[in-house]
């Protein structure tokens, strides 16, 4: 499952697509850990996770919460 290299929306958004699709092991259970830790749905959790994987892979921040 490599990452597509690039930087436009349809490449991350394609990555973020291939990461929902089944974690691995390691991933599972990081994504139960984060789950639990914020008090969210594992399903929330691992969108959340591949996003961040995603954006990391293609040189982007993550967006910040204004508060």
């Amino acid at each position: 499952m490599p990452l597509k290299r690039g930087k436009s929306q349809k490449t991350v958004s394609t990555n973020i697509k291939e990461l929902m699709k089944k974690p691995s092991k390691a991933r599972a259970k990081g994504v139960r850990t984060l789950a639990k830790r914020m008090g969210i749905t594992t399903k929330e959790a691992q969108r959340r996770q591949a996003v961040a994987i995603a954006l990391r892979a293609a040189g982007k921040p993550l967006r910040k919460k204004n508060k």
